[in-house]
């Protein structure tokens, strides 16, 4: 019996990722950074900021820590967080299921950062719990957020449902035993999404009949 639903927020539940792209690429070209093409920053969906970080600070020298970095870009991101659209769907299946099932956020996102775009859209009510990038150690696709939702929601793994638009998200999910449903977007068309149970276009698309189905084979 599923129990709980799981969302990754960027590219999932949020259009966030160009914003994401946006923001840092102002703060690598206030650090010296000449280019920060659209597909440099593809590669690293799925991910984490503190990843970007300390790939550039690597790469061009830049006299900063990791830290102070990612603070950069994040004070950039939040003033872009009250223009942030949701994704198709998923205001209806936010709307359809947090009555039925508990409903949670597992993001590489920093927790305020979350709260911030969901209190835009007065949705912080509807969910049971919000996991964020700043609260775990190892980052996607590493299990440890997902293996730390489930524990926190007291369900079993197999309880709990995962939706994710990248190939490292479902892999952290997978790796923590939930089933894992892959919804694709413009910035992650090429990811292997071959250990989905599901893949669909849209949030739109779920609905009881697939979730049932989903319960035929193990996750």
């Amino acid at each position: 019996m599923i129990k709980a639903l799981i969302f990754d927020l960027d590219g999932t539940l949020a259009n966030t990722e160009h914003l994401h792209h946006q923001a840092w690429e102002k703060t690598l070209l206030n650090n010296g950074v000449a280019r920060f093409p659209l597909e440099t920053f593809m590669n690293y969906v799925g991910t984490s900021n503190e990843k970007v970080a300390e790939d550039y600070i690597k790469s061009d020298n830049i006299r900063k820590n990791t830290a102070e970095l990612v603070r950069e870009k994040q004070t950039l991101f939040r003033d872009l967080i009250p223009g942030i659209e949701l994704t198709r769907g998923a205001r209806e299946i936010i709307d359809r299921y947090h009555t039925t099932f508990q409903l949670a956020i597992a993001s590489s996102s920093y927790k305020n950062e979350i709260m911030l775009l969901l209190n835009s859209h007065k949705l912080n009510d509807y969910f049971d719990l919000v996991i964020g990038g700043d609260m775990v150690r190892r980052k996607k696709p590493d299990p440890e957020i997902y293996l730390k939702a489930q524990q926190s929601l007291g369900v079993l793994p197999e309880e709990c449902i995962a939706f994710e638009d990248s190939e490292h998200g479902l892999s952290s999910a997978k790796n923590a035993g939930l089933y894992g449903v892959a919804i694709p977007n413009q910035f992650t068309l090429n990811h292997n999404f071959e250990r989905a149970d599901l893949t669909l276009n849209s949030l739109n698309e779920i609905d009881n009949e697939k979730i049932t189905a989903l319960l035929q084979h193990q996750p």
